[in-house]
């Protein structure tokens, strides 16, 4: 994992895709390949049998390690997305905190139940692969600190709003009335109209 510059230490949160990713269906060409050895496998079960089931464990042991190795890191001044095989390929992506105006939380109810969820940025230019930050491990927890870098709430801000609250509904009573409307007295009777 590349070092993070100093100014933006310490992290403020971390997080990678939930483990649901771990099932999502193969490319098309990886899954004409394996196919195409199940078919192989049907005709001849001996060769091609083995060579299917050794095929099916190298792709899941490569798709965990490439799982294990993605992480989504929040720090004071960037978003940083770094993926990929640490002893092969590695790859990362970052987008400034000043330059993201917006974030949206899209949660599914299979998301819920399981706990991941999607969460998009709305930052100009293009983001790719920061962007859409799709089926993430403790959502809330992230978007919370998100929503708190980009907005500028921070943790004090809202500890010390929480204390001017409290004095307030100290001083106040809990219940806003207003007073009763003025009786207005009615007219006396003209002089004439008896």
């Amino acid at each position: 994992m590349p070092a993070l510059m100093r100014s933006e230490l310490p992290e403020l949160a971390r997080t990678r895709h939930h483990w649901i990713v771990l099932i999502r269906p193969p490319h098309r060409p990886a899954a004409v390949a394996l196919l195409a050895l199940l078919l192989l496998a049907a005709i001849w079960p001996w060769p091609w049998a083995v060579i299917l089931v050794i095929t099916l464990a190298v792709a899941m042991l490569f798709r965990l390690q490439t799982w294990h190795a993605e992480l989504i890191i929040l720090t004071r001044k960037r978003i940083v997305r770094m993926q990929g095989v640490p002893e092969t390929t590695t790859s990362e992506a970052s987008l400034r905190i000043e330059r993201v105006f917006g974030a949206r939380l899209v949660q599914t109810v299979p998301g819920k139940i399981l706990g991941y969820a999607t969460i998009e940025l709305e930052a100009p230019g293009e983001h790719p692969a920061v962007r859409r930050l799709r089926k993430i491990a403790a959502p809330h927890q992230f978007y919370g600190e998100l929503r708190a870098m980009i907005f500028g709430d921070s943790k004090q801000a809202d500890s010390k709003q929480a204390d001017s609250k409290q004095a307030d509904s100290n001083e106040r009573p809990s219940e806003y009335t207003t007073e009763p409307l003025p009786r207005i007295p009615k007219p006396p009777p003209a002089a004439g109209s008896e």
